[in-house]
């Protein structure tokens, strides 16, 4: 079979081939031959139930330049390894589903094996991604199902341990399963690191046949920079030795990862709220905050939508290929889930540089000065340059614009976050938005020739922004983000500060950044007059906004309070009689995003 992509969100047919039944015992085994063309994509997954899409096993993504990449949405990084383009590549997985152990293999070559959070699988699906273009050839697979004995224990899964950096104070958790047919009522657990073991006895508990049961062990385990097994052993079920000694026991190498001195990586999502797969972008942009607090800060760049930022918008989109997607540092376009292995890849790169934010904020007027403050640590040359992002957390609002459109709504298409839980849409009463990109100086790629041709180890430079900081955004939710961008595009290094930090780290006058608010359309698309009014509001649009489509007015709340379609309209009038005085904000939809105003009521 050839696939290629031929819509711009992928597709358009998916290619499943049903397995027969659910298995989430038993050892199953599946084979295929797969040909990529040269610079093109391939992707493949594994679908956990009967019903298509209501959970991903495994998302398999070949890239265009020999990289292989299996995650999934609950588990995200499963396992790397590496293919050769332009040539027929064999790939068998060897999965014993009562152990949960995966093992994959290129051309009869093991490359690894891993646990997985998602335990069954129903079908294979192929299907082909942007950029997709490749063969498949000889899918096969068998089932030999698990046969259940009287008493039979097995370690499953071993938490809170892979995907962690050295240095990080861990409480690992052990997974055991009911393989037999006696219901377990006590064990004992074992869990041994570098030469540390510690042992957790168990009683009282009554574990099903084929059932779960997850023990949280007591002490903490500090966890150590390079290659290391971990090892869980479960012992004296019910008092007794089980009736298989081979599944009691389970071995996963974890190699933590040192982080750079002053390293903060940045995660950049392309997002909306009609996009209905886009809460996967916010769950795993929570997932990363709260597994790598201050090493990593997320940025939500909306498109299309109330919270859309244009320079941003526009600016990621050049980069991304559709919604959720997601680059770290800049670098490859990425599904959501799979920011893990990027982010760790990145973490341990030493930062040619090293950025120190300063403010001054006048609370009554909203003026915002920033300073960013560059130093670098080692000598360079080339095009380096700086830009400063403003992002607002805690992100709420009480029109429909706020409303999230939720594929994941009643369990449709698997767990996610919380999301399965919610309806479709998500009312704007239950959203609250995290890292949203709220605007980007001087542009998405960052003033060109920020710093000198030629760079010295200790140089340090100074740029200074000016931001009026929006009525209804909350001074106290917004974060300054300043970043270097290397002369490849990618991000060298960053900085993350709260407005109130950045004040007290003190204002440093530099050299002053114009600030772009508006790239592709300019600040003066729209001429309202008068402004302020008693009553009417005049708006002219002028070339710029040719395709505007839509205008809505929004309270101070947030409430949607006048829209009207604007037809192709250059000029329109609003009657704002019946408002109360005070400020609204005008959006005018057109085919680029969401331009904004602000009109006064007298």
């Amino acid at each position: 079979m050839f696939f290629s992509s031929t819509t711009s969100p992928g597709g358009p047919a998916d290619i499943v081939l049903p397995f027969g039944g659910q298995y989430n015992t038993g050892n199953f085994s599946f084979s295929y031959w797969i040909f990529v063309d040269l610079g093109k994509k391939a992707y493949i997954n594994l679908q956990e139930q009967s019903t298509l899409g209501k959970g991903w096993s495994v998302d398999i993504h070949f890239d265009s330049v020999g990289n292989v990449k299996m995650l999934n949405t609950l588990s995200g990084n499963l396992l790397n390894t590496t293919y050769t383009q332009g040539e027929w590549t064999k790939v068998d997985m060897k999965i014993n589903l009562s152990t949960n152990t995966w093992e994959v293999l290129i051309n009869d070559v093991s490359k690894g094996a891993f646990q997985n959070m998602y335990r069954q699988i129903a079908s294979v699906n192929f299907y082909p991604t942007v950029g997709s273009s490749y063969y498949i050839d000889d899918v096969s697979y068998n089932y030999t199902p698990h046969i259940k004995s009287t008493l039979d224990a097995a370690v499953s899964y071993i938490d809170n341990v892979q995907g962690y950096l050295a240095g990080m104070s861990v409480i690992p958790a052990v997974e055991i399963r009911n393989l037999g047919n006696q219901t377990i009522t006590s064990a004992s657990v074992e869990f041994s690191y570098r030469g540390n073991t510690q042992t957790k006895s168990i009683s009282g508990v009554s574990i099903a046949s084929l059932a779960i049961q997850n023990i949280l062990m007591d002490n903490p385990v500090l966890l150590a920079a390079g290659s290391n097994p971990v090892t869980a052993t479960i012992k004296l079920i019910n008092n007794t030795n089980d009736d298989s000694s081979s599944n009691n026991t389970k071995i996963v190498i974890i190699n933590p990862v040192v982080p750079a001195v002053n390293k903060l990586v940045i995660a950049e999502e392309g997002t909306g709220t009609w996009c209905q797969w886009c809460p996967r972008g916010a769950v795993w942009l929570n997932k990363m905050d709260a597994k790598y607090p201050g090493l990593i800060q997320g940025i939500a760049v909306h498109n299309g939508d109330i919270m859309t930022d244009h320079n941003y918008n526009k600016g990621l989109g050049t980069i991304i290929s559709g919604y959720p997607s997601l680059v770290v540092d800049r670098g490859a376009d990425i599904d959501p889930s799979g920011m893990e292995p990027d982010f760790l890849a990145r973490i341990v790169i030493a930062p040619k540089t090293v950025i120190k934010n300063g403010a001054q904020f006048n609370s009554t007027t909203g003026e915002l000065k920033v300073s960013l403050t560059t130093k670098f640590l080692q000598s360079a040359s080339g095009n380096y340059k700086i830009a400063c992002v403003l992002i607002e957390d805690s992100v709420t609002g009480t029109g429909s614009e706020y409303n999230q459109s939720n594929a994941y709504a009643n369990n449709a298409n698997g767990v996610m976050g919380g999301y399965e839980l919610l309806p479709n849409p998500v009312p704007a009463s239950m959203m609250v938005y995290e890292h949203v990109a709220r605007v980007i100086s001087p542009n998405f790629g960052g003033l060109s020739n920020s710093f000198s041709a030629i760079v010295n180890a200790g140089d340090s430079f100074t740029h200074n922004f000016t931001f009026e900081v929006n009525w209804a955004w909350r001074a106290s939710k917004i974060k300054i983000v300043g970043m270097v961008i290397e002369p490849n595009g990618k991000i060298d290094n960053a900085t993350s500060t709260k407005i109130i930090n950045a004040v007290n780290n003190g204002y440093v006058n530099g050299t002053y950044v114009t600030a772009v608010q508006n790239l592709f359309v300019p600040e003066n698309a729209v001429m309202v007059y008068p402004n302020p009014s008693n009553n009417i509001f005049n708006l002219i649009l002028n070339d710029e906004l040719k395709s505007a489509f839509e205008l809505q007015i929004f309270n101070v709340q947030g409430q949607l309070i006048y829209t009207s379609a604007i037809e192709n309209k250059n000029k329109i009038a609003i009657d704002a009689q019946g408002w109360k005085s005070g400020i609204y904000i005008a959006n005018i939809k057109y085919a680029d995003g969401v331009y904004k105003m602000k009109l006064v009521k007298e």
